[in-house]
């Protein structure tokens, strides 16, 4: 029954988000996703590896923004806060990730994709909501990539 009511309640709140915020999910997991692959087999040029290279400039400059701001507002790693330029910041922000368990890792890149999700939607919603609308995002989507 109380599982019946928790379903029923993450249904509702997912039927709040539009597509512009669906669309910004979709890119900030494509983000941690590449990052993911990074840290698998480390690229000379991070920000350039990571980022999706068929967006205009505009939408690449607002999502490289917002990855810096993720980073910076990830607590966790004390180390990237006195970088500065983004190259430096998430230079940082990879050495640090991979120095952590792999399940941390991926919590961390969660939340780091939650993070940026919020800043691109311009922080309509309180943090929780993004967290779970990105984790449900990434749930559906690995769940259909193993069918």
């Amino acid at each position: 029954m109380m599982c019946k009511k928790l379903k029923e309640k993450v249904k509702n709140l997912y039927r709040e988000f539009d597509d512009y915020l669906n669309a910004n999910i979709d890119t900030a997991l494509k983000v941690t996703t590449a990052l993911r692959k990074v840290l698998a087999s480390p690229v000379a040029d991070i920000l350039t590896a990571i980022i999706p290279g068929e967006l205009d400039d505009m939408i690449r400059a607002r999502l490289v923004d917002a990855l810096g701001k993720a980073i910076t507002a990830l607590t966790i790693l004390e180390h990237c806060k006195g970088s500065m330029e983004i190259d430096e910041k998430l230079k940082c922000f990879y050495e640090q990730l991979n120095n952590l368990d792999p399940n941390l890792q991926d919590a961390v890149l969660h939340k780091l994709a939650s993070l940026m999700v919020c800043y691109l939607d311009g922080q309509r919603y309180k943090q929780s909501k993004y967290d779970l609308c990105t984790q449900a995002k990434y749930t559906v989507t690995k769940n259909e990539n193993y069918k």
